[in-house]
């Protein structure tokens, strides 16, 4: 039996499987890269031609990368950054190679869209810290846009974000 289920095993590319198999690797929803962001840079592009709205791409990854999955903290109580991700804007700017200055915009893009749900301010001490709560694996309409909760299309409106 357990031959069969090694025969029957779905041959991975690469080392796929391996990476399944350790820590550090993650699932993301591919039709958010093949519908979503190019729907929202083309609708950026429309309103600003010379826009590099493609950076919401590497900036969501680089979320994406930091997330908290720990839903509990070392001594048993509830872990309040589980979901967010809270990489400093200095991180961000060094794994992805855009400008600081941007974050604000391509966060207000990605909120706007449903693929941040929330964005928080959170101050230790007088140290400031900004918590990202990616949507890890959103659902996705035929034409490229997040579905809420309630089953309803996140259609962005820009007219605050991009002037």
């Amino acid at each position: 039996m357990i031959q069969q289920m090694v025969k029957d095993e779905k041959v991975l590319p690469h080392d796929k499987k391996q990476l399944m198999e350790a820590k550090g690797y993650e699932l993301y929803n591919r039709e958010l890269v093949r519908k979503v962001f190019p729907r929202i840079i083309a609708e950026v592009r429309d309103i600003r031609p010379k826009s590099k709205t493609g950076d919401i791409i590497p900036f969501y990854f680089a979320l994406l990368s930091y997330i908290d999955g720990n839903r509990y903290r070392a001594d048993g109580s509830l872990n309040g950054r589980f979901g967010y991700a809270f990489p400093s804007q200095d991180r961000i700017a060094e794994m992805t190679g855009v400008d600081r200055k941007r974050h604000k915009q391509l966060t207000r893009i990605l909120k706007a869209n449903g693929i941040l749900s929330d964005v928080r301010d959170y101050y230790e001490g007088t140290n400031r810290y900004l918590w990202y709560k990616p949507s890890f694996c959103p659902q996705i309409s035929d034409d490229g846009y997040i579905v809420n909760e309630d089953g309803e299309k996140v259609v962005p409106d820009y007219s605050e974000i991009i002037k």
